[in-house]
Formats: structure tokens, sequence, C-alpha cells
């Protein structure tokens, strides 16, 4: 699962910032025409699509959604009983933290990309500030560059995350 939680967003978010690094026009990231807000026209529809993915997979009849994964079935730690029990995943619970997860994930963008939009004014006034108490641009470029990194890993996560969903209800799901 690492690889679809870690190593695939992190390859997207490095990949991204090197093809941002080298545009020799920088697109417009907040404002009202900026890569923010049309992420945000984007994001702000994803919730209601996995509340009603989670809804599905929690509701679904078929007896074959509560058997255990094919081996070698993923494993999540839960609490029973005051202690960490190791339990192997069925097709159901993996969907339904699947789900979860991109419900929590999406409403956490839209949330981020909403503050961004809604402070752009005074981010270009921080910004301002923070350039002329450090007496120079650098320390501006670290915090810009951690917030883009944390939204743009954050983005390439969820479509992993969305993609690998999709391929599993349409793929996986079907077989023994």
């Amino acid at each position: 699962m690492r690889t679809y939680t870690m190593w695939l967003p992190l390859f997207l978010t490095i990949l991204v910032a090197a093809v941002y690094v080298l545009l020799p026009v920088k697109p417009i990231i907040v404002g009202e025409k900026g890569l923010a807000a049309s992420l945000m026209a984007l994001v702000s529809t994803l919730p209601g699509f996995y509340f009603a993915g989670l809804a599905a997979v929690a509701t679904f009849g078929n007896a074959t959604m509560d058997q255990e994964m094919p081996a070698p079935a993923p494993e999540v730690e839960m609490r029973v009983r005051g202690q960490q029990v190791p339990v192997k995943l069925t097709r159901r619970l993996f969907l339904s933290y699947l789900f979860s997860y991109l419900v929590i994930l999406s409403f956490g963008l839209c949330f981020a990309l909403l503050a961004i939009n809604a402070f752009a004014p005074s981010i270009d006034v921080l910004q301002a500030a923070v350039v002329r108490c450090a007496g120079a641009a650098w320390p501006w470029l670290i915090v810009k560059g951690a917030v883009g990194f944390i939204i743009t890993f954050a983005f390439a996560s969820m479509v992993v995350s969305t993609l690998h969903g999709v391929f599993f209800l349409m793929e996986k799901i079907h077989q023994p």
C-alpha cells in the first residue's frame, strides 16, 4: 500500500515541481483566475462522489465483499478490547477505508484551496512583509514551496488513490 499512498504521490509531486521550476512563464497560483481556483472547482465536487461510493460499499449485499482478500491480504491494526490486533482486510473494509480516506482528503483540499483563495490579498501583504524583514526573497520561496509541495502531494495522493479504487472496483473485486 505504501506504493499507492506514499511513493507514487511523491513521484508525481516531484515531477510537477520539476515541471513548474522549468516553465519559462509560471502559471498564476492564487486569485480568481489562478490554479487554486481551478482546482477548487474540480475538488469541491469530489466529496459527494466519495460519500456515495462509501455508502454503496457499506450497503452492497454481495457476500464476497465480506471475505478476506486474496493472499497477500493487506492488514491493519485495530484496537480490540484495548489491544492492537492485526486484522486482514476484506474487500468491504478495504474499500471503506479507501473511500473514507478520499472523503477526508478531498475535504481537506477543499478547505486549503478555499483558504488560499480567500486570503490571496493577505498572502500578497505577508509576502512583502517577509521579504522586507528578511531582506531577501528566499524565506518566502521556502514557505511557498512547502505549501505548494503539501497541496500537490495531497492532490497527487487523491488522484492515485482514486485511480487505484477505480481499478480495484473494475478489476480486482470480481476476482476470487
